[in-house]
């Protein structure tokens, strides 16, 4: 398929790769009716599967698959991957540019994008201390000893991997399915975290958040440039000591 540049959608389809990490995908997914608004008549989001009921809720998305090599995927009329529509967005017509603002100081979509439902758990904080096992993990990743001095033990821990000081949450799924780990995540008091996916969904969902930024030199771009989602702050590594107040706030 071609890959799509820009041009009109009026009576096309048009396949959205989902790309990078489970954060990635969430952030970016604000900007998928963008594609409506071009005319596109069928989108369809190629992404993994425990992503589908989460961002089912979007009536933007015709289609999901997780098929990468056959089926309706690989059937439209052009294909993008989702962190390019922004650049696109900017090259738009008028009309559709005013509907996605995007500008160092606003993006479009930052009080939250998505929803659910809380779940019936007892209201705690959530926490996570730790990033997948991929690039930067030990960058982005704090000791858990640390956590728990600045948030203490009332807490959730959202790590899929280890619950260590905290309390765990039901066994009902989550950890394969982002939609019961966004209802969770809905039902707490806030969320302390590293710079992971789980900050994303937070963000997207409005639920109050501080993430624990890396090393300055390891900062990622997408903290450096614009207001992403209104309900989130970022603290810097010499910064930690704001973290207790910050709760207390929330």
């Amino acid at each position: 398929m071609p890959v799509w540049r820009g041009e009109s959608l009026l009576g096309k389809t048009i396949t959205v790769q989902a790309e990078q990490g489970f954060g990635d995908i969430i952030q970016y997914a604000r900007f998928l009716p963008f594609l409506k608004v071009m005319g596109a008549k069928s989108v369809v989001l190629l992404q993994h599967g425990s992503l589908h009921t989460l961002l089912g809720q979007m009536d933007c998305i015709d289609t999901f698959t997780n098929m990468p090599e056959e089926g309706i995927a690989t059937e439209s009329d052009y294909w993008i991957g989702i962190i390019s529509l922004p650049y696109y967005i900017s090259l738009a017509p008028a009309y559709a540019r005013a509907l996605f603002p995007v500008s160092c100081n606003k993006i479009v979509g930052s009080e939250g994008y998505l929803d659910a439902i809380p779940s019936n758990i007892p209201k705690k904080l959530a926490v996570n201390w730790s990033t997948s096992k991929g690039l930067l993990h030990y960058i982005r990743t704090m000791r858990p000893e640390t956590m728990l001095e600045l948030v203490g033990d009332d807490a959730y821990s959202f790590n899929p991997e280890e619950d260590r000081f905290w309390s765990p949450l039901p066994n009902d799924g989550w950890k394969q399915d982002w939609n019961k780990t966004a209802s969770h995540l809905k039902a707490c008091k806030g969320l302390v975290t590293v710079d992971t996916g789980i900050a994303h969904v937070a963000g997207a969902l409005g639920v109050k958040t501080i993430i624990i930024m890396p090393k300055k030199e390891f900062k990622c771009w997408r903290w450096k440039h614009g207001t992403w989602y209104n309900s989130v702050v970022t603290v810097e590594e010499d910064e930690l000591q704001k973290i207790p107040d910050l709760i207390r706030r929330m």
